[in-house]
C-alpha cells in the first residue's frame, strides 16, 4: 500500500496525523523509504550521500579520535544506523591495521532492506540489534559508539507558540488538499518547562522529539565500564525556533506534500540535549572540518594528493550541499585509567 494512501487512512480515522508519525511512516514503515527495494539510496545515484561513501578518510579520522583514548583494547564496535555499511568496513578495517581486536560487532539498524544488505557484505558475525538494550557486553571490552546522520532520521513533534501555548503543528486533509493545523496539546505546560532557558514569541516553531530522549536514555544504560562515544551529524546548539524538516530525492530538496513516495525526511539534530544528558563525560562538541583537521591520519595530512584535496574540501563542508557548516561532532568517554 502506497504510504499516501496509509497516510489518508490514519486522517480518515484520527483527523490528522503528527509530524513525527507522518515522517516515522515515510521513512520506516515496511514501505517506506528506507525498507524500498531501490537498489541506490545513499550514493551519488541514490537521493542523498554521505561523508564515509565519499572518502574512508571520515571513517579513519573517527578511529583516530577513539585511539587517542584507547589502543591495543578489544574494541566492540556498535554503529547507530549502518546504511550500506561503508563507515562500518573503514572502522574495522582501519582499527585492526592498528592491532585493536574487534571482538564484537553490534549494529542498531531498523530498516529491513538494509538489514539483509549487511548480511551479504561482511562475512564476519554481527549482532543485530532492535534495541540498545539487547546489547551483550563482556568484560574488558572497551566500547566504541559512533554514528553518522543518524540522529537527524529520529523525528521530532512539531508545535507552534501562541498566546503563551504550544500548540501541536499537524497534517490534515480538506476538500482533497494536505493541509497543516494547530492542535491544542497536553504538553504545553510540561515544553515550557523544560524549554524554560529559552524566550518564545508568538510563531515560533519549536521542535521536541519523544524518540530521541529515549533513545539517549537507552545510550545510558549501556554505556557503562570503559567506552568512547561519536557521533556526527547536521543540526544546532541552540535552538532555531523554526522548522527543521528537510526532504530530499534525488538529490534535490523538495517541498513538503509535492510527493510521498522516494523521499528522505530529516530533522537538525539538538546537540544541546545530547550534551545536557551526558555532561558529566564532559562532551566535546566540533565541527566536521575540525574533526578532519584535527584527527586525520598524519600520512594524508603530508601526502595532500588532488583527489585527497578533494575529498577533504568535501568532507570539510567546503561544497557539501550547503550544509557544511551544520555538520557537527560531539564525543565523550570513560577510561578508568584515566582517574
Amino acid at each position: 500500500m502506497p504510504i499516501k494512501t496509509k497516510v489518508d487512512s490514519i486522517i480518515n480515522s484520527l483527523g490528522s496525523i503528527s509530524i513525527q508519525d507522518f515522517v516515522e511512516l515515510s521513512n520506516f514503515d515496511s514501505e517506506g523509504f528506507y525498507n524500498s527495494n531501490e537498489e541506490s539510496k545513499i550514493s551519488t545515484k541514490g537521493h542523498f550521500i554521505t561523508s564515509p561513501e565519499i572518502t574512508p578518510l571520515f571513517g579513519y579520522s573517527l578511529c583516530n579520535q577513539f585511539i587517542r583514548e584507547f589502543h591495543d583494547k578489544d574494541v566492540h564496535l556498535i554503529e547507530l544506523g549502518p546504511g550500506n555499511g561503508t563507515l562500518m568496513s573503514d572502522i574495522y578495517k582501519y582499527l585492526e591495521s592498528k592491532d585493536n581486536n574487534i571482538s564484537q560487532v553490534s549494529l542498531l539498524e531498523k530498516s529491513t532492506y538494509f538489514r539483509e544488505k549487511l548480511k551479504k557484505k561482511f562475512s564476519f558475525n554481527i549482532n543485530f540489534l532492535n534495541h540498545l538494550s539487547e546489547i551483550n557486553l563482556k568484560n574488558n571490552e572497551v566500547l566504541f559508539v559512533y554514528s553518522n546522520e543518524f540522529f537527524d532520521s529520529i523525528s521530532s513533534k512539531q508545535y507552534i507558540f501562541k498566546n503563551n501555548n504550544f500548540y501541536e503543528i499537524k497534517i490534515t486533509k480538506k476538500n482533497n488538499t494536505y493541509e497543516l493545523i494547530y492542535e491544542e496539546s497536553l504538553l504545553s505546560d510540561y515544553l515550557k518547562k523544560f524549554y524554560s532557558e529559552y524566550i518564545f514569541e508568538d510563531n515560533d516553531i519549536l521542535e521536541h522529539s519523544n524518540l530521541l530522549i529515549n533513545y539517549l536514555e537507552d545510550l545510558k544504560s549501556i554505556l557503562k565500564g570503559n567506552f568512547f562515544f561519536s557521533a556526527t551529524d547536521y543540526g544546532y546548539q541552540k535552538l532555531p525556533k523554526k522548522s527543521t524538516l528537510r526532504l530530499i530525492s534525488n538529490h534535490q530538496k523538495i517541498k513538503l506534500f509535492d510527493k510521498f513516495e522516494n523521499i528522505d525526511y530529516s530533522f537538525g539534530v539538538n546537540f544541546n540535549l545530547i550534551e545536557n544528558t551526558f555532561k558529566k563525560f564532559n562532551p566535546i562538541l566540533i565541527s566536521q572540518k575540525e574533526l578532519i583537521t584535527k584527527y586525520l591520519p598524519n600520512n594524508f595530512q603530508q601526502s595532500r594528493q588532488n583527489e585527497t584535496e578533494k575529498a577533504i574540501d568535501i568532507i570539510s563542508g567546503k561544497i557539501f550541499s550547503d550544509m557544511g557548516d551544520s555538520f557537527n561532532n560531539i564525543s565523550f568517554f570513560y577510561n578508568e585509567k584515566n582517574l
